[in-house]
């Protein structure tokens, strides 16, 4: 493993730490500077994070609009538990004051470069420090990601999750043989899972790795405690639902939503909402074991119409065309200057970060298909569901890591780079002009209002 300094010596040890000082201080001021100018009231998923997480608050419990019966409340299908209970937390010491979140929330993006610092430190034998830095100044200040801080969503807080649970990864990578640490690993994963549920396809990832190091009593500790930082959640709503709930049922609903003969891969089609139309009417006790049927019954009665719909959501997935900022608050010059800044983000990030997976992949060391394949794991968690612009968030920690080494080592090895940048570089390109033919109306009505 790499540590705080590398091989070449054009920067000093107080030089390094100097620019990650200032590059954290940057991911810390940007999003906070970007709250208080913008003052992004709360809407549609945020206000219904903020009005469950001030009914935690008054001793209501987890539920939205207080209606007589919990079986008919939506707050089931929100994402969580984890951040309407981080919401209530903050309220509860700084009062009903988004200010408040929005100081926690820059703090935690900066506290997430600083974790994909330390990760590049120690995975890169050569110019761990330097990439270290490249890393985090890549996430800190990716424009999407400063924006997301500024509002109560939970993707700020679901992504430092996300990378404090890859850092323990690294840690356990190194003394798989520390079963307190595999225990910690285990807790930052159930909490990781309750903020969002895609995280859940890690598992057979972690399970793998502790099977080939045979390290069976560690795998035992790392699942112990993910099942019992799990269970008082799940105990919970089997009370309520009278099924199993793992999280929430955003998955459930996003399935049913995702797989309809009007559906186009992202959420909804034409204004056709079929789950909220059985909720409505049935209420949640049996949504799940209905959202999972139709998935079932729609994918044998319609299987060229599903495989065209997870292409779809691949191309989704992959377009470097699918900007952030198309949002209520702004309007004009300055929604065109975010996009503008999003777009070129965007395609930096993908094109340099999947070429730097490449790249990484070519050294052909265990730890790099590891993370590889958590990386991959993103997008196939949401392949038979739907996809969205913030829901591939998830994969930027890792492409911020693979970009910051393809840049590094490019620049040392041109050579070297080619190859990588065309194979992904390409198959990027390619994905987005199918994006924009099969999705040029879409296109057309996002950018029009913005010149007019």
């Amino acid at each position: 493993m790499g540590d705080f300094g590398y091989n070449n010596h054009d920067m000093s040890i107080a030089n390094r730490r100097w620019a990650l000082f200032a590059i954290l201080a940057a991911a810390f001021a940007a999003p906070m500077a970007y709250s208080l100018y913008f003052h992004i009231r709360p809407a549609v998923d945020a206000a219904a994070y903020d009005t469950i997480a001030l009914n935690i608050l008054a001793g209501k419990g987890f539920v939205e609009r207080n209606s007589e019966n919990i079986l008919f409340d939506n707050s089931i299908s929100r994402a969580g538990p984890v951040y309407e209970y981080f919401l209530a937390g903050i309220y509860a010491v700084a009062g009903h004051h988004y200010e408040a979140v929005w100081f926690v929330q820059a703090l935690l993006h900066a506290a997430t470069a600083l974790l994909l610092f330390l990760i590049a430190r120690s995975v890169f034998l050569e110019s761990g420090a330097v990439i270290g830095l490249a890393t985090a100044a890549i996430f800190g200040l990716h424009p999407d990601l400063i924006e997301i801080s500024a509002m109560l969503m939970t993707e700020t807080l679901y992504l430092f999750l996300v990378t404090l649970a890859i850092f323990l990864f690294v840690k356990v990578w190194e003394r798989p043989d520390r079963l307190w640490l595999g225990g910690l690993f285990g807790f930052v994963m159930g909490g990781a899972i309750l903020a969002r549920p895609p995280v859940l396809f890690f598992l057979p990832i972690i399970a793998i790795f502790y099977a080939f190091r045979r390290r069976y009593a560690a795998l035992a500790v790392f699942a112990a405690v993910l099942a019992l930082t799990l269970t008082p959640w799940v105990v919970r709503n089997y009370q309520i639902y009278h099924q199993v709930v793992l999280t929430t049922m955003i998955g459930e609903y996003n399935i049913w939503i995702g797989n309809t003969l009007v559906s186009s891969g992202g959420q909804l089609s034409e204004g056709y909402n079929p789950a909220s139309q059985y909720t409505t009417t049935y209420g949640y006790e049996g949504f799940k074991d209905a959202a999972r049927s139709h998935f079932w019954a729609f994918t044998l009665e319609h299987p060229f119409v599903m495989v065209k719909l997870v292409l779809l959501r691949m191309v989704r997935y992959f377009s470097l065309i699918r900007p952030m900022g198309f949002w209520f608050y702004q309007q004009g010059i300055g929604q065109a200057v975010f996009i503008a800044s999003s777009l070129v983000a965007i395609a930096f990030l993908f094109i340099a970060g999947f070429s730097g997976l490449v790249m990484a992949l070519y050294e052909r060391k265990k730890l790099f298909y590891y993370l590889a394949g958590f990386a991959l794991a993103a997008p196939v968690a949401l392949l038979p569901a739907v996809v969205e612009s913030r829901y591939r968030f998830q994969i930027y920690p890792f492409l911020a890591l693979f970009s910051a080494y393809f840049v590094v080592r490019g620049w040392r090895d041109h050579r070297a780079a080619q190859k990588p940048l065309l194979l992904a570089g390409g198959v990027l390109l390619a994905v987005s002009a199918i994006d924009v033919v099969v999705f040029w109306q879409t296109v057309y009505e996002r950018l029009a209002p913005i010149f007019q």
